[in-house]
């Protein structure tokens, strides 16, 4: 799987011209209850299968989620926005880690360049981690990692800054850590991302302008 890499000028114009203090809704589903993203898969295993449920935690009353339950470790379904491309972004999402024997995890990609090649960030409410991977070639290497416990069951809220080489990961309003990587400084989509059985419910994605 290739992504069609739309213009970032569009959002990134977009995001410029409204307030510092607003942000913008990314979508994951459509107001109708329909998948509002691209789907894919890193690694092996059974391929992505994300659907919207009706939620009233989520946005227009639906969450996405990754369906498929599929106990491969190395399989990574993800579900990118084509249209959210940026280099430089302060994301928040919002999850809830539901179940997963092999894992149970939430994640966000951004710039995304294919289904191997992205950021990542992970976080496992078994393992009761956060965790920066960068994807390359199909193969994760950790760039920044916090333990920190990881409700399943309830909302959380992960907070990504990521400008030039630099990224800050907070959760649930907590600094985690900072990090930084030169190895992948192109604009990308954005997304989520899942891990093997995990089953995750994923709300709002919400995109702030950067300013410099």
């Amino acid at each position: 799987m290739r992504f069609l890499l739309l213009t970032p000028l569009l959002l990134v114009s977009g995001l410029l011209a409204i307030p510092a203090s607003a942000q913008l809704l990314v979508p994951l589903t459509t107001p109708d209850g329909r998948v509002a993203c691209t789907q894919g898969k890193t690694g092996i295993g059974r391929p992505a299968t994300w659907q919207a449920l009706a939620d009233p935690d989520g946005p227009s009353g639906w969450v996405l989620t990754e369906t498929a339950a599929d106990a491969t470790d190395s399989r990574f379904p993800l579900c990118i926005n084509e249209q959210a491309v940026l280099r430089d972004l302060d994301a928040t999402l919002r999850f809830k880690p539901v179940s997963g024997v092999r894992e149970r995890v939430a994640g966000f990609i951004f710039r995304a360049q294919s289904a191997n090649d992205y950021y990542v960030v992970r976080v496992s409410a078994l393992d009761n981690s956060v965790r920066l991977y960068r994807m390359e070639k199909g193969k994760r290497r950790q760039i920044g990692a916090k333990e920190i416990p990881v409700e399943s069951g309830q909302w959380h809220s992960l907070r990504v800054i990521a400008v030039n080489d630099r990224f800050e990961v907070m959760l649930n309003g907590t600094s985690l850590f900072s990090a930084t990587d030169r190895t992948l400084p192109q604009a990308g989509p954005v997304g989520v991302w899942s891990q093997a059985d995990s089953v995750t419910y994923y709300g709002s994605l919400l995109m702030s302008p950067i300013q410099r």
